[in-house]
């Protein structure tokens, strides 16, 4: 099979699933692998042939009918690594099943995520931005300075300290330089 590369033009035929990422980053769901994490996204995606089929319980709440055979198949998985996925997701409050009988699909309920305040998800350390115009610009361009840590140079390590402090300079960069590499910048003008 050969390598084909995506054109400028069809960069976005494709479906996709989306997957919170905040499963990935929220501590209510750090038991969470990889696997549960995946399937969660999978049954958000079937909740949209579930509104389309008018699925729903007297109570208004969409529920999706979905086989574990299905999912495997799906995530390329076996029986343990799905019944597993389903479990994680059931422990933390993800999905809420209904046995429907004997050799019949659970009516499964996708629960929303619980979402933590925003000061605990941000990546950033909080006393790194600065007041100004754009502090995120700020922040995000301090970079190390090797200039006083050559690294093959050794003389002036003494053997009880052998970490050397990192010095840090900060980039300058002219007004409106870096905007074009902010997505979230409304001011863009058409063809900059």
């Amino acid at each position: 099979m050969d390598f084909i590369p995506y054109k400028v033009n069809e960069a976005l035929e494709n479906v996709f699933i989306q997957i919170p990422v905040e499963l990935f980053n929220n501590e209510l769901y750090s038991n969470l692998n990889s696997d549960s994490i995946l399937l969660y996204g999978l049954l958000l995606s079937r909740l949209s042939l579930s509104i389309k089929n008018k699925w729903a319980d007297k109570d208004g709440n969409i529920y999706i009918v979905y086989s574990r055979k299905e999912a495997q198949k799906m995530l390329k998985l076996s029986d343990k690594p799905i019944t597993k996925a389903f479990r994680k997701l059931q422990d933390a409050k993800l999905i809420y099943e209904i046995r429907s009988g004997f050799k019949k699909n659970n009516i499964i309920y996708v629960g929303k995520i619980n979402h933590q305040p925003i000061e605990k998800t941000m990546n950033r350390i909080m006393s790194d931005s600065r007041n100004g115009e754009n502090p995120i610009q700020d922040s995000e361009n301090v970079r190390r300075n090797y200039k006083d840590n050559n690294k093959n140079d050794y003389s002036n390590i003494t053997h009880s300290s052998k970490k050397k402090s990192a010095n840090f300079e900060q980039r300058v960069y002219a007004p409106g330089e870096l905007d074009k590499l902010y997505c979230n910048i409304e001011n863009l003008e058409e063809g900059d």
